[in-house]
């Protein structure tokens, strides 16, 4: 009798066990279909996450649910969808190795202003790396590898430490109101023009300014550019006040018909603008020395100038 009850006893815990694993794996499976489906929000400043159950259990079919609804935030109002008219996927697809996932872009995925793309990006790859089965996710933009502005390949991206391509992590984005001075349409002389940009809060406020003014003008202003959009920018330091800002050759090229002292004093008055530079001095190759074109002496500190 005894031997009896014990059997039954060993039947029901087993039973219980049995029940009980079914459950957490019940429980297990129904969490892991709670994502986060991040956006950018509507003004292109922040990432914003919106809470969803995904109805599909494979990964092929949560990847397709993810992007449906990356593409249509439905009822959202604050936020943005991260797939749009210009970053079009053309496909996503599991690779190797595993837990790989390629997104093919179209072309028009370069349209994408820098602020739009590093958020763009990060609301894609900070979605579907939350999926059991994405460890880090890789963009190609007609089947090639997507690369940042210096030509280097932007690589498989993950969740956590999601870097955008001037090594800046995404949580640190800020906003921030800065003046720059573009040109007339006769070269002659400076248009302000007041812009709130998105940028890496490990940025300084000059370095933000000189890449502006590389990118040159908003369209609609009137204003035209004053530095070649191929220059790049190798440094920029304060010092005592003074300003060293530091160009590569690309500097001397000139494919405007622009005053010298308008490129000059583009450079000077916008970053005079900030309260810790008085003075400029402005270097190509790191050499402070001979004329810009003509006569503008690059190894003179400039003063602000408003007359132009």
């Amino acid at each position: 009798m005894r031997k009896r009850i014990k059997t039954i006893v060993i039947i029901m815990l087993a039973a219980l066990l049995a029940a009980s694993c079914g459950k957490e794996n019940t429980d297990s499976e129904k969490d892991a279909r709670n994502i986060n489906v991040i956006y950018p929000d509507k003004d292109y400043t922040a990432l914003t996450s919106i809470r969803y159950t995904l109805s599909a259990n494979d990964t092929e079919g949560q990847v397709k649910e993810l992007a449906d609804l990356l593409a249509d935030p439905a009822e959202a109002q604050d936020v943005r969808p991260a797939f749009n008219d210009k970053a079009v996927l053309l496909s996503a697809e599991i690779g190797e190795p595993e837990g790989l996932l390629i997104m093919d872009f179209a072309p028009s995925y370069k349209e994408l202003t820098k602020t739009e793309e590093v958020l763009t990006r990060a609301s894609i790859v900070e979605t579907m790396t939350q999926l059991q089965d994405v460890s880090y996710v890789k963009f190609t933009v007609d089947g090639k590898a997507l690369t940042d502005a210096s030509g280097e390949e932007v690589g498989s991206m993950i969740q956590a430490s999601f870097i955008n391509d001037t090594g800046d992590e995404i949580s640190t984005y800020a906003k921030r109101r800065i003046a720059l001075y573009f040109t007339d349409r006769e070269g002659e002389e400076l248009i302000r023009e007041d812009r709130t940009v998105v940028y890496a809060a490990n940025t300084s406020p000059e370095k933000l300014i000189v890449q502006n003014l590389i990118e040159g003008p908003a369209s609609g202003t009137g204003a035209y550019p004053t530095i070649p959009p191929d220059v790049n920018l190798l440094s920029v330091t304060v010092k005592d006040d003074v300003c060293y800002v530091n160009f590569d050759a690309a500097l001397y090229e000139k494919p405007y018909d622009i005053d010298e002292e308008v490129v000059i004093y583009s450079i000077v008055d916008s970053l005079t603008e900030l309260p810790n530079v008085e003075r400029v001095q402005i270097a190509v190759e790191g050499v402070a020395g001979g004329v810009l074109f003509d006569h503008m002496e690059l190894d003179k500190m400039y003063e602000r100038r408003m007359e132009i």
